[in-house]
């Protein structure tokens, strides 16, 4: 199964594809169309390196669900206070963010209104299964419903995410980011992508606006595209559930609210033309905004060590999933007009 599932309803349609269960919303307002969701520029690249890589950046699209959230990876000049939990250990079935987000699920149950996906996890990992449905309402047109369902095989613990990212305007200032509150913000705890940080490292920030950079004194993440080239993380620690993007150049407000239970925190992923290499190109832009419980999507094993900086200060950064309990979760999208 690999073709789009298409949802249309009054606010407009849904692109669902199975590969990654990527959601890609087209929304309808008056008799305009808006994607406040980013979309790569590659997704429809035939060539052998597209083959190649990874089904999540196959398909890099929309929001998709990362279990586990992480990627195992090198850190440079790694924070002093990081050294402990830190780890490059692969989780069981080593896909970044996770075996459904690089595999293509089963189409459960499709009506008009509504579509339920299904993917199995390989024998080996902890995961058994997890469920998907994404739900419209023609009573409520500017808002898009999602449910999430873990079932695992024994007694674990996970981190766990969900992976939308903004479709940011080539102009500046066109676009701002405005995150609900949150306990503390932090910078990445080392070096990224040599020569393309723009977060100080390991610093602390209560504002978004107001973060200490690497080469900048003071950098604004609220109004991406940056000047220059950026890959970097930041982590809004201690969320409220809620966070909005309002976009200036199509007059619009779109925003996300979730269970600050399961998803404690918000990564900000700031992706601006600083990776070189295929597909990415210097010339990929876009900021993720990923409500997850996690450590900065580094390896899981960072993650589940209870003794990681974040932890330690009572933001949790793993789940416990418990063997015959369907954990459930939900979330949901909207769009306004400003």
């Amino acid at each position: 199964m690999k073709d789009l599932i298409v949802l249309k309803w009054k606010g407009g349609e849904i692109e669902i594809n199975p590969l990654g269960c990527t959601m890609y919303p087209k929304f309808k307002i008056g008799n305009r169309i808006l994607t406040p969701l980013h979309s790569a520029n590659w997704k429809n690249d035939k060539s052998n390196k597209h083959k190649k890589i990874p089904g999540i950046l196959k398909n890099l699209r929309g929001e998709f669900p990362c279990v586990p959230f992480g990627i195992n990876t090198s850190v440079g000049s790694l924070s002093k206070d990081w050294k402990n939990s830190f780890s490059k250990k692969p989780y069981i079935i080593n896909d970044p963010h996770g075996f459904a987000a690089n595999n293509v699920w089963d189409l459960i149950k499709l009506t008009s209104k509504s579509a339920e996906f299904k993917i199995f996890y390989p024998k080996k990992d902890n995961i058994d299964y997890i469920m998907r449905t994404i739900k419209v309402n023609n009573k409520n047109p500017s808002k898009i419903d999602c449910s999430l369902k873990i079932i695992v095989k024994k007694d674990c613990k996970l981190p766990i995410g969900i992976h939308p990212m903004i479709n940011i305007p080539n102009e500046k200032n066109k676009i701002k980011i405005i995150p609900g509150k949150f306990k503390f913000g932090l910078t990445y705890p080392g070096v990224m992508l040599s020569g393309n940080t723009l977060g100080k490292i390991n610093s602390e920030y209560s504002s978004i606006n107001n973060v200490e950079g690497f080469i900048a004194k003071k950098i604004n993440l609220s109004k991406p595209p940056f000047d220059g080239n950026f890959e970097d993380l930041f982590q809004l620690c201690g969320t409220d559930g809620s966070i909005a993007i309002e976009n200036y150049k199509d007059n619009y407000k779109f925003k996300y609210n979730w269970n600050p239970n399961h998803f404690s925190s918000v990564l900000i992923w700031i992706s601006n033309k600083g990776r070189s290499e295929y597909p990415w190109n210097k010339k990929h832009i876009t900021v993720g905004l990923e409500p997850m419980t996690s450590a900065f999507g580094l390896s899981p094993h960072v993650s589940n060590n209870k003794k990681n900086p974040i932890n330690i200060r009572g933001v949790p950064t793993y789940l416990k999933f418990f063997k015959n309990f369907d954990w459930n979760t939900s979330y949901s999208f909207s769009i306004e007009e400003i």
